[in-house]
């Protein structure tokens, strides 16, 4: 027979320590795992999942534990009996240090003049992917010592993504790997459970032209007036109406733009635009890269006003990420707000993430998935990056609760 939730708060109860979910978020935070141009490849990122992450896992009792191509950590445990899975998804990959003093530090702070609980623990990745990480190893550790047999399975993943924009990681352990679960867990922001989130795709889109002495365009063709006169064109003929009741409207968005050469008093041959462009959950992202082409390639040929001379245009797809949509009603957000109310005594509020991540495509494969979690989105990528404890804490409560809930025995 299974446990009454009252049971399984009561067993977990001597297993769970704030202290220890503390000094853990010191740990993870003092090894660097930053996003680098390597991207997924950045050794570091290996580093610290090997040295920060995978004896913590070891050390809990998990027997198989493996890596695939790309570095991404899967680790299972349980008799894996009864058909009831669970999954657990964290990451390794944050912002790199850039003008955070005490990136690596660990310093522990009162949280309550930034509008967090109790204290805080800075430094980078803890808003993000560091705090709910912890909570993760914390929840997992405390069902083990329970001694409570489990036997469903449960599936712990620490990716090398986090930053990327892409879903090359969580693809390589679900396809290449073939690792599946019923549902799962992705880190959130302040205990709040997030039902959902647009979609996007980047478009790269190239202008060329060619380089002439600044004090002679006539003799160039500048590039980075037709990437202008591109953007133009984008802005004026792709209208987006399309909007969702909570997710908010379709976007498009030129996030990045950049000329060559680098050499002063240039005109430039060369200039680089990045177009973000957010989905709704019944967007077709082909389509949406269509649109943008169609329009972008109108410059292509089109004469520099300065010169006479044409520019060429090319267009091409970048990274895409799934929309994401669950409802109150999936088996995830229930099984998130029973386990918040029997162990925090308080229903977490709903959220729609502005932002695309990996849960898109997780519900994309059948894998049931939602974000909730102690990660601060208010102090991602700043100067100021930090997470609470007591949230981190509440969390790993609610994490212990759920594996036990649904993959514990008698």
């Amino acid at each position: 027979m299974s446990m009454s939730p009252d049971q399984i708060a009561s067993v977990l109860a001597p297993h769970l320590s704030q202290t220890e979910v503390r000094s853990l978020m010191v740990a993870l935070a003092k090894v660097p795992s930053p996003q680098t141009e390597l991207f997924e490849a950045e050794p570091l990122l290996r580093t610290f999942i090997k040295t920060a992450v995978a004896p913590r896992v070891e050390a809990m009792g998990f027997k198989d534990i493996r890596f695939d191509g790309m570095g991404n950590l899967i680790a299972t445990y349980g008799a894996n009996k009864t058909g009831a899975s669970l999954m657990f998804c964290s990451n390794a990959m944050n912002q790199p240090q850039a003008t955070m003093k005490n990136a690596y530090s660990g310093d522990i702070i009162d949280g309550r003049p930034h509008g967090l609980p109790g204290e805080a623990v800075m430094g980078k990745g803890l808003s993000e992917q560091k705090a709910n990480l912890a909570a993760m190893l914390h929840a997992i550790d405390a069902v083990i010592k329970s001694g409570t047999p489990i036997d469903g399975r449960l599936v712990f993943l620490c990716c090398v993504s986090g930053e990327t924009g892409r879903h090359d990681a969580i693809r390589s352990v679900i396809e290449a790997e073939g690792v599946r679960a019923d549902m799962c867990i992705l880190g959130g922001n302040s205990n709040r459970i997030s039902l959902g989130n647009r979609g996007r795709i980047d478009v790269f889109i190239t202008v060329k032209g060619s380089p002439s002495h600044s004090s002679r365009p006539h003799d160039g063709c500048n590039a980075i007036t037709g990437a202008f006169e591109v953007h133009r064109r984008l802005l004026e003929n792709i209208k987006l109406t399309g909007t969702h009741p909570q997710l908010g409207k379709q976007t498009l968005t030129i996030n990045h733009i950049r000329s060559f050469p680098e050499s002063t008093h240039t005109i430039q041959d060369r200039c680089e635009l990045v177009v973000d462009r957010r989905l709704l959950p019944d967007d077709d992202p082909n389509v949406a890269f269509e649109q943008i082409e169609k329009v972008a390639m109108t410059v292509d040929g089109m004469n520099d006003p300065a010169s006479g001379k044409p520019w060429s245009v090319a267009v091409k797809l970048g990274p895409f990420m799934y929309p994401s949509l669950v409802t109150t009603g999936s088996t995830i957000v229930k099984a998130i707000t029973e386990a918040a109310l029997a162990m925090t005594g308080t229903a977490p509020e709903t959220m729609y993430n502005p932002s695309a991540f990996d849960q898109g495509y997780l519900n994309h494969a059948g894998i049931e998935c939602c974000n909730y979690g102690p990660g601060e989105h208010l102090f991602a990528h700043t100067d100021m990056d930090m997470a609470s404890v007591d949230r981190a804490f509440d969390a790993a409560k609610v994490f212990a609760f759920m594996i036990l809930r649904r993959l514990g025995g008698g």
